[in-house]
């Protein structure tokens, strides 16, 4: 099953190492979603979590997909850090000049 990252961040704010759970949660989020194009994407998440997910691969890709997002947010909050932290474009302005 491919997802994209906002598929990802959806499951990995709202759900749980349980399948069913999962997607019933999706389905209560799609009934409180107000846009239509995220109602949308969030019906067709929780269609695709329910049709092409198995019950029993499932609790192995949310431990995966857990692993993986704590690793996404990890390097983006590096990364903000060292922008930060470094004034390299002033560095460079001033060689240039």
């Amino acid at each position: 099953m491919k997802l994209s990252m906002k598929e990802k961040k959806v499951l990995y704010a709202f759900a749980c190492p349980n399948h069913h759970n999962t997607v019933t949660r999706l389905k209560w989020l799609t009934a409180l979603t107000i846009d239509p194009q995220a109602k949308h994407r969030m019906l067709e998440l929780a269609r695709k979590m329910e049709t092409e997910m198995a019950e029993r691969w499932y609790t192995d890709f949310y431990h995966q997909l857990r692993a993986e997002m704590d690793e996404y947010y990890r390097a983006k909050r590096r990364l903000r850090l060292v922008k930060e932290n470094t004034e390299y474009e002033e560095d460079l302005y001033d060689e240039a000049v």
